[in-house]
């Protein structure tokens, strides 16, 4: 439940938006640290800050100018990680495209220490290949060997 709170899957939490509709629009960006984009039924999140799985000088605050605060980024202008974690969620579903080469039984619910190369490859995948109502599970894990 805490990768869940971290990409802000509860329904009261995503609603807390700018938008008046209080729905959700193809793009949104969270608490200045990474960003969301729906694309064909799923939706990509894309998260580097502290608490994700990135840079471990990122995730851990390790650096003099940044604490480990959840919302630290947003004291900054720019963020910045080389690394991101991913989570790849079914919109109209309950359910995401599991990690089955994190090593964890059953798979993990994120994709964590992502270049941008990957990312890239990620969101080209749901854009090309990825069907409303069909399985993107082994076309992902390829891509996140």
């Amino acid at each position: 439940m805490a990768h869940l709170r971290k990409h802000y899957r509860n329904q009261a939490l995503r609603n807390h938006t700018n938008r008046e509709s209080g729905g959700e629009s193809a793009f949104g960006i969270t608490y200045n640290k990474g960003y969301f984009m729906n694309i064909n039924g799923y939706r990509i999140s894309v998260q580097f800050g502290t608490g994700n799985y990135v840079d471990s000088d990122i995730r851990y605050g390790r650096q003099k100018n940044v604490d480990n605060n959840f919302d630290t980024s947003m004291n900054f202008a720019v963020w910045q990680s080389n690394l991101a974690e991913v989570m790849i969620d079914i919109i109209d579903g309950d359910g995401c495209i599991m990690n089955f080469n994190s090593g964890v039984e059953g798979g993990d619910m994120v994709f964590g220490w992502c270049s941008a190369e990957c990312v890239a490859k990620f969101i080209g995948c749901l854009a090309n290949n990825a069907q409303p109502g069909g399985d993107i599970t082994s076309a992902i894990n390829q891509i996140y060997r």
